[in-house]
């Protein structure tokens, strides 16, 4: 009988143990809604507070403050341990600013794993060191009405924009003041619509990907290892932008980037130009598109590294690189590159492949390099344009350009010289390609040629074809 009653005791005790925690932390769940949804000015109502088997959950939390802006939430939810969740989740968040009857930011679920703190604290992230370990968001609209409308006017120097900004998902990992592991955006869509000059546009995004951008707090030196942008478009009535895919793999020395089904209508965008510069825009526009208004294009560039092959005598390393730009009724460009080269002493490849400035301090040991231009109406249509801009014929035009060529020649030497006179060539419908074949000397220092690109030219050895 004693050990029942010892028994019993044990359990009851366990028990009120038990609730005595869990009133404590749902008390401690409502002061830190207070304090960081609300803070000292704002009033606050809590539909209820539950606790459920892993977790406490807010339902109808309702937040007003002083300026009469409301901030709604159908149900907040911390799962794990109120000392250390391991997510929580926002269903049906609003904010609805105060004059307006629908609100300026909807959000149907957001969830933050292994958070800082049950409800953390916004000041939190703003520290050097703070990061935000994962976050998710979905069904997220902002509307550009009230200060969020006027915030993002003066962004584009405008005096009232209108209109809606929808994003299907939203996910974010490991963000820093430094770096982004993960950005990822699905199903993007708005309408934009700018009252004071009647400028209306639609924007689409099949989705968006960037991962591990780093360097972010140091200017000039950010890298990431892949980024990639699928099904973008810009509309108007009178003007769109189009971009079926773009991708971006590590650095313009290692790696691979590219583009397609790019659409401009320049015609239509030099309308939203001001004034001042519209005739400059008209002048491109005649050279890129012979004034159709319209630019397709694609590119697309990879670089690799091939460490030598074993038992491969005096073997280095080599570095190739090709790829090519097209712009649909101007022109074309294809290159090529296939050099041996060393880093600096005691640099790894995998130290280059985040430090680019390592491959501008490498040195090549001789091979070559190929750029092959393919003319489809650009120069001539520049011959054109220098004619009408200088009220002369076309044939002066051409004979000043072959001119100016030739007057260079003691500045840029004779290897360029050539090229500059190829380039004449066909603006003057000679020839429709030029090819150059480039022999890197043995060895070359790839700095000095970036510090001194005219003197170090004249170290490489040109080959030209015109035809």
């Amino acid at each position: 009988m004693r050990s029942k009653v010892m028994t019993w005791g044990v359990a009851g005790v366990s028990f009120w143990l038990v609730i005595g925690t869990a009133h404590a932390s749902l008390e401690q769940f409502e002061a830190d809604l207070q304090a960081e949804l609300a803070g000292d000015d704002a009033r606050m109502a809590i539909g209820q507070l539950v606790e459920e088997a892993n977790g406490y959950v807010a339902e109808d939390v309702a937040v007003t403050y002083p300026n009469g802006d409301l901030l709604s939430i159908d149900r907040y939810r911390v799962d794990g341990r109120y000392a250390q969740p391991e997510s929580i989740t926002l269903d049906g968040i609003r904010l609805t600013e105060m004059g307006f009857d629908t609100p300026v930011l909807t959000v149907g679920e957001l969830v933050m794993r292994d958070p800082s703190a049950a409800v953390p604290s916004l000041a939190s992230f703003e520290t050097e060191d703070s990061t935000l370990n994962a976050l998710s968001l979905t069904d997220m609209t902002f509307r550009l009405e009230g200060s969020l409308g006027d915030e993002l006017a003066a962004e584009f120097d405008s005096q009232t924009l209108a209109g809606y900004l929808s994003i299907d998902a939203l996910e974010l990992e490991e963000v820093s003041r430094s770096a982004v592991g993960l950005i990822a955006l699905q199903g993007v869509s708005g309408e934009f619509d700018d009252l004071a000059t009647g400028i209306s546009a639609t924007l689409a995004l099949g989705d968006m990907r960037i991962e591990a951008l780093e360097g972010l707090d140091q200017p000039g030196e950010e890298r990431l290892e892949h980024a990639e942008l699928n099904g973008f478009s810009l509309t108007s009535e009178q003007w769109s932008v189009l971009l079926d895919n773009a991708w971006v793999k590590g650095n313009s020395y290692l790696g691979e980037a590219g583009f397609r089904g790019a659409e401009f209508d320049l015609g239509g965008l030099i309308d939203l130009a001001p004034p001042s510069e519209r005739d400059e825009l008209q002048a491109l526009n005649r050279v890129l598109t012979g004034g159709t208004g319209r630019l397709s294009a694609e590119g697309q560039s990879a670089s690799q590294w091939h460490e030598p092959e074993p038992g491969e005598a005096n073997g280095r390393a080599r570095l190739t690189s090709e790829g090519y730009l097209q712009l649909d009724g101007a022109g074309g460009l294809e290159f090529s590159m296939d050099v041996p080269i060393s880093l600096p002493k005691g640099a790894t490849l995998e130290q280059a492949s985040k430090n680019p400035s390592l491959f501008e301090a490498a040195t090549l040991y001789g091979g070559n390099a190929t750029v092959a231009y393919r003319d489809e109406g650009l120069l001539p249509r520049i011959a054109t344009e220098m004619a009408a801009q200088g009220r002369i014929s076309e044939e002066q035009a051409i004979s000043q350009a072959w001119s100016q060529a030739q007057q260079l020649g003691p500045l840029v030497g004779p290897q360029l010289t050539k090229l500059m006179v190829g380039m004449v060539d066909i603006m003057a419908g000679k020839a429709q390609s030029l090819t150059v074949h480039v022999a890197v000397p043995n060895p070359f220092m790839l700095n000095q040629f970036i510090l001194d690109p005219m003197g170090s030219s004249e170290r490489l050895t040109f080959t030209f074809e015109l035809k």
